[in-house]
């Protein structure tokens, strides 16, 4: 009996000491991230662990607790396709149902609609070939926590939903799919959304602090407050496209929520979601690059990733004063859950990721071997251009800072890019290759309907770039950037210096872009949550930017005028032109004038 007793009391205190060192870890995180709070659960076979670290408000000095109710961004995502599929198990949907009948009085513009419309799959998966989200869905001041949805998508607007990639062959993130999916959902119920699922998801999953309703700091006090950089507060906002992102849950819940997607799909006798498709909750192989070999991609809810020398099933959440993410590995029956009450574009949350893969203790992935190649890749090597990007306003820029250069030296491959630093790639196989720093193929190579070059990750996708072409945009972009430089900067010397037969050549270009100040004042003294809407800063945006190129004209005017044996005339109006040239770039690709509430 002593030495039961004793066994006890060594288990329980070697308990208290793992906890007490995994506490330490997080909160040396947290502090060396300068970051408010965060909640956390960890649940393995044998138990659920929650706890919390930091504080929920730090003007009240009130410290996070275990069951602090916390904002998720788009860890929402991961129970509403569960909702959905809580649907198609009750046989109210099947996961082929096309979506336009459903929500007939929107307009898709898919020109594969005969062959390939949206379906209710496309959706879950981010392969509807949907536009991610536009600046007015997400930064508003318009909607409220009851504004239909609908409004996110008003029919006089018909490139909204203009389907950009044939409809299940590529994989792009998409808040807009999630919106029509809570669409979807009251269009079968005849409910609210939130409604639906808080009643027929949440509580019979015993999720009785986690709610889809907007939940605000003023409104519940158990709500821990946001926080941006150095720690200014950020109350919630209602947004237009909130069934992608709105979701109010405990660390507790999302340890019952992570064990049941651990499970059968069955929940106290009852089949809550269907087996069949719980299989499908993390591989759900259907687009060009699943077909092509690569098993890294997304499922009905969540998205494979190799990280730390483990493959999880992830999904990240972002919204206005948080960050969180959940992770399962359902081979191990082990998940974790956190929510951090700070978003900052500093802290690395990268690092809370690795932290509390080591702290579930996961057993190592096996690293996929090199093999030898046969195949010449050199056709493939090159320049490669984003398709598609994931935000359509500004697809340009996109087109310019988001290209990835293949260079290859022997069985490796590196990837160069702005973005990042060079990524090595070893061939494994046929087209796959793997990431220097993952354990499986995270790469492939392949050739589409089209007979165009594709270079997939899973998640992103390019296209083999035409050289010249990008080749021409940059010498348009710097030649466009220059011209404006000078204009700027020679037109206020020759003011200054009263050299007024030069400086009436350029001063109406000088006038527009020193009347930019007007926005950017506007700008920096108005709400960031008020950048899609129409306002003074917007409105004057939108008519300084559909002026510049009219005020490039009346200058090259002006030089025609004085003739081009006027001295400095035939520069300036060179240099004119080479400004006027980048303002009709961008008015073909529609980013001039600059309207970010359309």
């Amino acid at each position: 009996m002593l030495r039961s007793l004793i066994i006890l009391a060594t288990l329980l205190l070697s308990n208290l000491t793992y906890a007490e060192t995994r506490h330490t870890k997080i909160q040396t995180l947290l502090d060396a991230q300068a970051l408010s709070g965060i909640t956390w659960s960890i649940v393995t076979r044998a138990q659920i662990t929650t706890g919390s670290a930091g504080y929920a408000n730090i003007e009240h000095s009130q410290k996070m607790l275990p069951n602090q109710k916390m904002h998720v961004g788009s860890v929402t995502k991961t129970v509403l396709s569960l909702g959905v599929l809580r649907l198609i198990s009750q046989g109210q949907l099947t996961l082929e149902t096309p979506v336009q009948p459903l929500l007939p009085h929107l307009h898709f513009n898919n020109p594969w609609e005969p062959r390939a419309p949206v379906r209710v799959k496309h959706l879950l998966t981010h392969t509807a070939g949907l536009d991610n989200i536009r600046m007015w869905q997400f930064l508003s001041t318009t909607p409220t926590p009851v504004t239909p949805l609908a409004e996110a998508f008003p029919t006089e607007n018909k490139a909204l939903l203009k389907i950009r990639t044939e409809p299940g062959t590529q994989y792009s993130y998409s808040n807009m799919g999630y919106t029509l999916l809570g669409m979807v959902i009251e269009a079968v119920t005849g409910q609210r959304y939130e409604a639906y699922l808080d009643q027929h998801l949440l509580i019979p999953l015993g999720m009785h602090d986690s709610t889809f309703e907007f939940t605000s700091q003023g409104a519940n006090t158990t709500l821990a407050m946001g926080y941006h950089e150095n720690h200014v507060a950020q109350s919630a906002v209602p947004v237009y496209t909130r069934p992608a992102g709105q979701f109010t849950t405990t660390a507790q819940d999302m340890a019952r929520f992570i064990q049941f997607v651990l499970s059968d799909g069955v929940l106290n006798g009852e089949a809550i979601v269907a087996p069949e498709l719980m299989d499908k909750l993390f591989d759900y192989h259907i687009t060009n690059a699943d077909k092509a070999g690569l098993e890294i991609g997304r499922g009905l809810a969540f998205a494979n990733r190799d990280r730390y020398g483990v493959i999880g099933h992830c999904h990240p959440g972002t919204t206005f004063g948080f960050r969180a993410n959940i992770c399962v590995f359902p081979e191990q029956k082990k998940g974790y859950f956190y929510a951090i009450n700070t978003d900052s574009e500093s802290a690395d949350y990268e690092a809370f990721k690795a932290l509390f893969v080591e702290l579930l203790e996961l057993s190592e992935t096996d690293v996929a071997q090199p093999g030898t190649s046969t195949k010449d890749m050199s056709a493939w090597l090159g320049l490669y251009e984003l398709s598609p990007n994931n935000m359509a306003e500004f697809e340009f820029l996109d087109k310019l800072f988001g290209l990835v250069w293949v260079a290859a030296s022997g069985e490796q491959i590196t990837l160069h890019s702005l973005q990042s630093a060079p990524r090595i790639l070893h061939h494994i196989e046929g087209g796959l290759y793997r990431d220097s720093e993952r354990t499986q193929a995270s790469h492939v190579f392949f050739t589409n309907q089209a007979g165009e070059l594709i270079l997939s990750n899973g998640l992103k996708t390019f296209k083999k770039a035409n050289t010249v072409e990008i080749s021409l945009y940059w010498a348009s972009l710097l030649l466009g950037l220059c011209g404006f430089l000078y204009i700027l900067i020679f037109a206020l010397f020759r003011l200054v210096t009263k050299r007024f037969t030069g400086f009436r050549r350029l001063r109406w270009g000088l006038v527009n872009l020193l009347a930019f100040t007007v926005p950017i004042i506007l700008y920096l003294n108005q709400s960031f949550l008020a950048f899609g809407d129409v306002t003074l800063a917007s409105v004057s945006l939108a008519i300084l930017t559909a002026l510049l190129p009219f005020s490039l004209i009346c200058s090259l005017w002006q030089c025609y005028q004085q003739g081009i044996t006027t001295k400095g005339s035939m520069r300036d109006g060179i240099v004119l032109i080479m400004a006027l040239q980048l303002c009709a770039v961008l008015t073909a690709w529609g980013h001039l004038p600059v309207l970010f509430w359309r």
